[in-house]
Formats: structure tokens, sequence, C-alpha cells
């Protein structure tokens, strides 16, 4: 479905947040799947790290959950290194909403964990941590206990991209400490 351009900045912002806010709930959403983006260290020489990850729960303007093992490499660099970047695209809506923020752990994580079914919980109860050396592509799995752990995005900017036959749109913004949009205004496409 193609939108009609956008020729409100604020509009645009709101759409696009309220976008991401209903992906986790609709099982077809372009948004639900994105890109996140962090840097990690490697002997010594700063990379940056993606990854396809599942958007699982929005809160005010563009912050949002994501679940992880807390073995992967993404949950240790927090320690050193807490800023991250997401990317969301739908190529039916042409529509690209760019977040910089920061990440960081979600402290009752295993409350959630206990809420998850049996297959989500086997997820998370892997022998070996993720991108660990195996003989083998079968992953043997722990009955009891997990590593579950929730990563909380904290926007801080976003970059917004309508592509249109009628003229592309883009809109930049910053988000205060309370997550309410402080600044926007249009961008060169």
């Amino acid at each position: 479905m193609k939108l009609t351009p956008f020729t409100s900045a604020e509009e645009f912002a709101i759409y696009c947040a309220k976008s991401l806010k209903e992906a986790p709930k609709r099982r077809r959403s372009a948004f639900k799947y994105f890109s996140l983006n962090t840097l990690s260290s490697v002997n010594d020489v700063l990379y940056p790290q993606s990854r396809m990850v599942v958007l699982r729960e929005v809160f005010e303007n563009f912050d949002f959950n994501i679940y992880t093992d807390s073995r992967t490499e993404k949950v240790v660099s927090l320690e050193s290194h807490k800023e991250a970047s997401a990317l969301f695209y739908d190529p039916k809506k042409m529509i690209q909403i760019r977040l910089e923020g920061v990440l960081e752990k979600v402290e009752d994580s295993q409350n959630y964990f206990e809420s998850l079914n049996d297959q989500q919980k086997r997820d998370y109860r892997t022998k070996m941590a993720p991108g660990s050396q195996t003989d083998s592509f079968k992953t043997i799995h722990e009955s009891e206990g997990g590593y579950f752990q929730i990563l909380r995005f904290h926007a801080q900017r976003f970059d917004l991209v309508q592509l249109h036959s009628e003229g592309h749109r883009r809109v930049k913004g910053y988000l205060d400490i309370k997550g309410a949009i402080s600044s926007l205004c249009w961008v060169t496409p």
C-alpha cells in the first residue's frame, strides 16, 4: 500500500512511532524484524556488529525491548560500549526508520522469562554460549535455568525517510530524556 507523501514532519514522526509500537503485535509487520547495530572491540580494534533481531515491545517514541541470550557478544560489549543503532524498513510503504541511542540490560528479565512458553525458554537454555565453536550443528540444551536477557533501547535521535514518486521526504529529530520529541526538522533526502 503506497502512502500519500507526508507534508507535516510531526505527522510523519507520529506515524512512524505508532507503526513501530504496533509492529510486535502484528505478525506480518515489516518493522517486526530489524537490524540492531552495536560496537564491539576485537583485539583492541572497534568494529560495528549488525544482526537481525525481533522487536518485542515498544514504549513511548521509539524506545523498545529485544530478547537475547545473556552470553551474546552484544550483551558483553555493553560493559564498554552502550551506543547502538537500529534500522527498520518497510518495502511496501517505502519507509525507513533509523534510530540512534543506547542499550541497557533490563534488571527484572527473569520475571519475563517465567512467562515464556516452553519452546521459547528452550531457546535460552543452550549449554554453550551463542557463537561458540562446536563439532556439530546439533544444539545441546539444559533442562533448567536459562540465559535470558532483555535489552532496552533508549532512542536519542531518529532519521525517517519516505521514498515517494512525488518526492522523497526525510525528517530528523531528537528525543529528550523522557522520550518526548525535543526537536524535529525536514532535511534533504
